[in-house]
Order: structure tokens, then C-alpha cells, then sequence
């Protein structure tokens, strides 16, 4: 979900030419205005929407302090926002058409394959983008210089659910497989989920990939049936992992626990799935137990009651990275005291800060490799955080379903 704060097109009253704008900073009486191009259509549309929830937070809870100080001079954020209908291709037209209008600060669209369309143009713009959604490590391995992601990256999706079995797990599995989505995302997912359970000593079985957004999983699921799995691990967005337990149920596949990516931590799994949701583990870039805090959201549990508060629903990670995304820009302008790319881009880089969204930092490629992950657990249909130990609200159920 791709939002622009637009940092250079600072909009003030009494100020003259849009250049002279540009150059002034923010004056007091001044608006920082934002582009932002969400995925409020298509595949994506129930992360765009979330998405967009997370940034109206931001605006709200940034706003209601007088903005944010740039050289001594408060502005206000003033988001606008664009529908990318979950393409690529309009995602990367959407960010030149806010460097054309002088848009140089962008936050990026709805997963990895837009973010990673976006950042091409990006570079090539000389804009910056903070990155909220786009978490596959290979956006990172191409020297861009202007990209920044708040959240982990591809490989600890599955990862930490694998970490947080042999952490936690009593007794410990022998067998994992490994189910996947085949969008580039969901693929660098695997490879780093294989590699860290064949690091914990796991034995880890061929993994079965499946087209990304489908709901039949079934030959996938046949074809590992018979190998017995201990742990399934989804690679997966909400559709595939939904499929996945519930047809794992209909052919009889039991392992002694799923986990699953994207999926579980999202309201709609346990409601979809009912008590079938029982028990899944889940990765998650926050949860309301994320350990941190800031001067403008305070701690998660702030955040939490915010986000119910004004839309009246427990709080998603997609509207954690959002505002966390939004947060980044703030603090690296006021950090900046210009809204000027390159020294934006600048104290971006030096950027190291806690959170209600845990630690804020990024290495030489822009990641964001200093925040774990969570792990939840759907127990009593709640994502509950069971690992890592430190933020735990509940203790891991293990085996994760009835044999």
C-alpha cells in the first residue's frame, strides 16, 4: 500500500511559490502533504484497507500534537489517497505521477511484488520510500539505495515459527514440510524456513508449491499425506492458508501442529475457520505484547486500543507496519529538519529508535533486520503471542491438533 509522503510538497499559508516552498522547510501554519497509492481493489484489497487505517492513525496521533517539527517549524500530515488495484505496473505509475506533482517521500503499496515494481522507479526518481508491506529480501539485493523497510524480512516469516518450536515445542517434532505459495514473496519465505529448521536439526521433507492466491491445496496436501509429516509450515496469504487447514481436515492430514505465515494473526482466519483455527500457529511482524515505545503512539497496548477505538477492531499487523511506516518518515524529517529527499534518505539511514512497533533500524540494504517477528497461537479463536519468551501472553499448546 503505497503512500507518499510527500515531504517535498510542503503546501503553506503565506508562503509564495511552490519552489520557494520547497526550500522553506515547514512554516508553522504549514501541511506536509502525503500521496498515497493503496491496493483498495483487487487481490489486496483487505490489506490495503488496513493499510489505509494505519496511515489515517498516523495522521490522527501525529496531527493532534501540531504535526511534525522540521527546522522549528510545525506541519501537519495531509494524506491523499490513490487506488493501485493490487498491480505492479499501476503501483509504479501511481509513484511517478507524485514525482511529477513534486511527491518526493513515498510509502510503499501492498506486498512485495508492488513494492518491489515501485522501487525501480524510486531510484530512479530520486524519491525515497519507506516500505510498510514489501518484506521479500530480494527487493533488497539490488543496491538500491532509497528503500527502507520497517519490517522484518521475508525469511523470518517462517522462520521464528520454526525457532518457536524448538524452543517451545514438548516433544520436540523430527519432520517438517514445507507448503507454498509460488509468488516470489512466499518462495524467499521457504527457503529461509527450510534453511533455519535444517539449522535446528529438523528433517525437512520436498516442499509442495501451489498457484498464489488459489483455495485448493489438495494435491499439495495428497502428496505429503503419506510421509507424515510432524509439522506443516504454509507459506502463504490468507486464502491459502484458510484452504490448507481445512482441506488438511477433509483428506485426513493431522500433523501434531500447523503454522503458517500472513494468515493466522488476520481476524478473518479464526472467523472463517472456526474452531478448525485452533491451536495454528502464526507469524506476525506485532502484536499488542511487541515490546517499545514511542512519543506519539506510546506502547502496543496504546496502539491496540487506538486502533479499536476509531474502527472498531482489534488491531491487524498490516495497521501496525502502516503507521510504522508513516511513524519512520516523521521522525527521520524532524530528525532531517528538512523535507528535502537526500537528507531525508540521510537520517533515514542513521535511523535507530524503539517503538510500539518494536526497534526501528535498517542495514546498508534497507532492511529491517533488528525486529524479531512474533509468533501467536489462535487459542479460544484469539491470536495470543507465545514466542518470543520475554512478550509471551500464553504458553504454546503442543501437539497443536488431536491426532
Amino acid at each position: 500500500m503505497a503512500v507518499a509522503i510527500t515531504a517535498s510538497s510542503l503546501v503553506m499559508a503565506g508562503c509564495g511559490s511552490k519552489g520557494e516552498a520547497k526550500s522553506a522547510g515547514a512554516a508553522s501554519s504549514g501541511t506536509l502533504a502525503i500521496g498515497a497509492s493503496l491496493s483498495l481493489t483487487g487481490a489486496l484489497a483487505r490489506e490495503g484497507q488496513l493499510t489505509k487505517e494505519g496511515y489515517q492513525l498516523c495522521q490522527d496521533k501525529v496531527n493532534a500534537k501540531g504535526g511534525v517539527d522540521i527546522g522549528g517549524k510545525k506541519a501537519k500530515l495531509d494524506i491523499q489517497y490513490q487506488d493501485d488495484t493490487s498491480k505492479p505496473d499501476v503501483a509504479a505509475q501511481l509513484v511517478d505521477q507524485f514525482n511529477d506533482k513534486g511527491v518526493k517521500l513515498i510509502l510503499s503499496s501492498s506486498g512485495s511484488a508492488n513494492t518491489e515494481a515501485q522501487a525501480a522507479v524510486i531510484e530512479r526518481n530520486g524519491q525515497v520510500m519507506a516500505d510498510s508491506a514489501g518484506a521479500d529480501n530480494k527487493i533488497f539485493s539490488k543496491g538500491y539505495k532509497r528503500t527502507f523497510a520497517v519490517l522484518s524480512p521475508a525469511t523470518e516469516y517462517a522462520s521464528s515459527i520454526v525457532k518457536a518450536i524448538a524452543d517451545l515445542a514438548t516433544p520436540k517434532p523430527k519432520t517438517v514440510v514445507f507448503l507454498s505459495a509460488d509468488d516470489g514473496f512466499s518462495k524467499t519465505v521457504t527457503e529461509g524456513g527450510m534453511k533455519t529448521a535444517k539449522d535446528q536439526g529438523f528433517t525437512v521433507l520436498d516442499p509442495q508449491y501451489f498457484p498464489s492466491q488459489t483455495s485448493d491445496v489438495s494435491s499439495a496436501l495428497t502428496k505429503v499425506k503419506g510421509e507424515h509429516p510432524d509439522v506443516i509450515i504454509g507459506s502463504v496469504h490468507l486464502v491459502e492458508g484458510v484452504a490448507i487447514v481445512k482441506q488438511a481436515k477433509e483428506l485426513g492430514v493431522t500433523p501434531a501442529g500447523f503454522g503458517e505465515t500472513v494468515a493466522p494473526p488476520t481476524p478473518d482466519f479464526a472467523k472463517t475457520l472456526g474452531t478448525q483455527a485452533e491451536n495454528v500457529l502464526g507469524s506476525s511482524q506485532w502484536t499488542d505484547a511487541t515490546l517499545g515505545k514511542d512519543k506519539y503512539f506510546g506502547t502496543a497496548k496504546d496502539y491496540a486500543k487506538d486502533i479499536q477505538a476509531k474502527f472498531g477492531h482489534a488491531p491487524d499487523y498490516h495497521n501496525a507496519e502502516a503507521t510504522a511506516a508513516c511513524l519512520a518518515f516523521a521522525l527521520a524529517t524532524e530528525k532531517a529538519g528538512s523535507s528535502q529527499p537526500d537528507k531525508v534518505r540521510d537520517a533515514l539511514s542513521g535511523l535507530d529508535t524503539e517503538s510500539f512497533f518494536g526497534k526501528i533500524k535498517f542495514d546498508p540494504t534497507g532492511q529491517n533486520i533488528y525486529k524479531p517477528m512474533s509468533v501467536i497461537q489462535v487459542q479460544g479463536g484469539k491470536a495470543l503471542t507465545v514466542w518470543p519468551k520475554e512478550s509471551a501472553e500464553a504458553k504454546m499448546i503442543w501437539p497443536g491438533t488431536h491426532q
